[in-house]
């Protein structure tokens, strides 16, 4: 427990340092996709996903996020494109997408983990009731 409140505190001092790090066009969407992750990383935090329909739930939002922060990063690549320093700024770009890829991409993971299980066990269940009724 204490781990990952550390953990969700981190995380929250990261998003919040990165969001005012990155001053330019599109940072506000990154404070918003910042406070998504975190809520997102709350509301599914490690193991709390134990039924389908929640796994459905927690991969529609985790993907829905990804893609927001996928459009913000090629948004940002592109402005960074128009700046002097190029590469710094395409390097902060990148750091910003990495602070938050990570636990949307864990979500899915574990959503998509625990779908494959549930499928497996439900194909076993089936296969013992054909052996057993021949």
């Amino acid at each position: 427990m204490n781990r990952l409140l550390s953990v969700t505190l981190a995380l929250l001092v990261q998003m919040m340092l990165a969001a005012h790090a990155l001053a330019m066009p599109g940072s506000n969407e990154l404070t918003l996709i910042a406070n998504l992750t975190v809520s997102l990383d709350q509301k599914y935090a490690a193991g709390s996903i134990t039924t389908l329909e929640q796994a459905e739930i927690a991969l529609k939002e985790s993907n829905a996020a990804q893609l927001r922060l996928q459009s913000w990063y090629e948004q940002s690549e592109r402005a960074c494109h128009q700046t002097f320093f190029v590469n710094d700024c395409l390097s902060d770009v990148k750091l910003q997408r990495r602070l938050y890829i990570v636990s949307l991409q864990r979500i899915a993971l574990e959503a998509k983990a625990l779908q494959r299980k549930l499928r497996i066990d439900q194909l076993d269940k089936e296969l013992a009731q054909k052996q057993i009724k021949p």
